[in-house]
């Protein structure tokens, strides 16, 4: 990649995954990495990584199969713009998951993280380690969900940015989990993406008390994480998806449990 140019720092954190079970390649989905305490941890959802629906059980794949390693692609230390794969092995020798998912919840919260120790010829770039805006996150803002739709790239492995907007409000658990819906037509393989939250206009707490603060632009921070649609028998019905709040990601991170 030419030294002039320079891709979105959001561009980065978005990582290209495929879900294999033995040679067989089941699907494609997105990932990012969350760093915790000097410990870097693979975050895409607990359907991914199970290759089972989060509500009936059943496998995702129409042959049955469930995956025993995500194939994911880093960016290489040496080379910007460059990247390898790196496969990640999803349960240990006994067969129980290696993953960390809600210690309350298990896989109903389609989320997980994954414990990463790589080559040092690989560099990540955590999400969480970015500097972020601290805004108020309300139902109608811009929220970008940033992965790879059908497998598309934005170039090498570079994500597709997919634009909608906060459909539920933000503070409101629906079903009793910390989820939100989204109005945004997304595609498969966005499973794992993670959900930006954008403001334009005034940035501040309270337009009608201003302070020296506030001010007027653009404001970015991170929403959570998408995990699908709505199931519908028309996807034109409705074209809402699931976002997975921040909180629950660091939830997991800190107090997930690995499943039996």
């Amino acid at each position: 990649m030419g030294n002039a140019i320079k891709p979105n720092p959001l561009s980065f954190r978005s990582l290209f995954v495929q879900a294999y079970s033995g040679e067989s390649e089941l699907g494609i989905a997105s990932a990012f990495v969350w760093r915790e305490a000097d410990q870097d941890y693979l975050i895409t959802n607990w359907h991914v990584a199970s290759g089972l629906h989060p509500e009936t059980r059943q496998s995702t794949h129409n042959s049955g199969a469930t995956p025993d390693f995500l194939r994911v692609w880093f960016h290489l230390t040496d080379r910007l713009g460059n990247w390898e794969a790196h496969d990640l092995p999803l349960l240990n020798n006994q067969g129980r998951p290696l993953w960390k998912e809600h210690a309350a919840h298990g896989g109903r919260v389609d989320v997980v993280a994954i414990k990463l120790s790589l080559p040092e010829k690989y560099v990540v770039y955590p999400i969480n380690t970015l500097q972020f805006d601290d805004f108020r996150i309300e139902i109608s803002q811009e929220v970008f969900i940033i992965g790879f739709p059908r497998s598309l790239t934005g170039g090498g492995r570079f994500p597709i940015w997919k634009k909608g907007s906060i459909a539920s409000e933000p503070e409101i658990d629906l079903q009793g989990l910390p989820m939100i819906l989204v109005d945004s037509a997304t595609r498969e393989g966005m499973s794992g993406s993670p959900a930006i939250a954008q403001l334009v206009g005034f940035i501040g707490d309270d337009p009608e008390n201003p302070k020296p603060t506030d001010g007027f632009g653009m404001a970015r921070r991170l929403l959570g994480i998408y995990s699908g649609r709505l199931s519908s028998k028309d996807e034109l019905e409705a074209q809402l998806g699931l976002v997975w709040k921040e909180s629950a990601i660091a939830e997991i991170v800190q107090n997930g449990v690995r499943p039996k």
